[in-house]
């Protein structure tokens, strides 16, 4: 009978609290034709909730508002999330609604300070203030778990090595670096039009063989027979000319004959040598550019010049140097007399 006498009173009770809650949680300031009101969704929280302030303003349609912006000022909250919802007009009034979605990470008492908003009257163009009442929320911190204290963190666990593992992934690293090496190698040397293995190359033929073989082949064609004087000279000046580049290393190819001249006095040669190479170059040149048609007997001429020349600077690679009783010709004569008589017969044959 006791039990269910002191209900009402504690339903009573309830109802108090709450009405008292919900007051503390809206609160508003109103003039004429003007009212603004500010709430939260809850007056107490756990640090990093989410909480919603909202501010409403009911104004007549004469009245002129502005409403507070994202930059407002609330105290310890900051701002995550701003709403301006679309005014809505009802019995000749203006219902205005801005939500801000606030939190904060510290404990303890706070309070969100008043807004300000200014509103303009149609006789009245600088305008009054209306603030909003403060409201004061309490953040709490986070509540430990009912089951009991806070546990220590548990260490990391470790993840077993598996050695093979490691050193299969090194192995194909080293595998796919060495095949990109490689790759890089093939394209190189490709790119140069090399081989990919390099091929031992016989050494390159004497510049006087090539000569002397380039001269057998042009006296044996019929150039001459068929009326092509100016072309037989022009391969004539050219086979000389490729063997002083390759004999003395002058560019004479791509040399005028006072160029190609200049280049083989600075080797040295002997006086008349370049006397004979001057000859002729300068004959050939004639044919070439002054259209001078020579006869039968100079062409001649011409080429026993061009072997000569070719055999007097020639120089043979003997295969190894020769011993002391080796060093001297036949009957005991030094080895550059022997040379000499060499080319000397080399000569006479030429001309022959």
């Amino acid at each position: 009978m006791q039990k269910r006498r002191t209900q009402p009173f504690i339903i009573l009770a309830l109802l108090t609290i709450q009405i008292f809650a919900a007051r503390a949680q809206t609160q508003g300031s109103q003039e004429s034709g003007l009212s603004i009101t500010s709430s939260v969704d809850r007056a107490t929280c756990t640090i990093g909730d989410l909480l919603t302030y909202t501010v409403e303003v009911v104004h007549a349609e004469s009245l002129r508002v502005e409403m507070p912006g994202l930059g407002a000022n609330l105290g310890g909250f900051e701002i995550r999330d701003y709403r301006v919802h679309d005014a809505q007009k009802k019995d000749g009034l203006i219902y205005s609604k801005v939500d801000y979605v606030i939190s904060t990470f510290l404990t303890g008492e706070f309070e969100i300070p008043s807004l300000r908003l200014r509103y303009f009257t149609p006789s009245d163009s600088a305008g009054k203030s209306l603030a909003t009442e403060t409201i004061k929320i309490t953040v709490e911190s986070v509540k430990p778990s009912e089951a009991g204290d806070i546990k220590d963190v548990k260490p990391p666990l470790e993840i077993p090595r598996n050695l093979w593992l490691l050193f299969r992934w090194i192995g194909l690293g080293i595998l796919l670096a060495a095949l990109a090496v490689l790759l890089l190698i093939i394209y190189i040397r490709r790119k140069a039009g090399k081989v990919l293995l390099p091929v031992r190359e016989p050494p390159p033929r004497p510049p006087h063989e090539i000569a002397l073989e380039a001269l057998e082949e042009l006296t044996a064609s019929d150039l001459l027979d068929r009326g092509q004087i100016k072309q037989f000279y022009i391969d004539l000046s050219e086979i000389i000319r490729r063997y002083i580049g390759g004999r003395y290393f002058v560019v004479a190819m791509e040399m005028t004959t006072t160029e190609v001249l200049e280049g083989l006095i600075d080797t040295d040669l002997e006086e008349d040598l370049l006397h004979g190479f001057r000859s002729f170059l300068n004959r050939c040149d004639m044919v070439k550019f002054a259209r001078f048609r020579p006869g039968r007997q100079e062409h001649d001429g011409m080429v026993r010049l061009a072997y000569d020349l070719v055999n007097r600077t020639s120089v043979i690679l003997e295969a190894g140097p020769p011993a002391e009783d080796e060093a001297a010709g036949p009957d005991n004569k030094p080895a550059e007399e022997s040379d000499t008589a060499c080319i000397d017969a080399e000569k006479t044959e030429a001309e022959e």
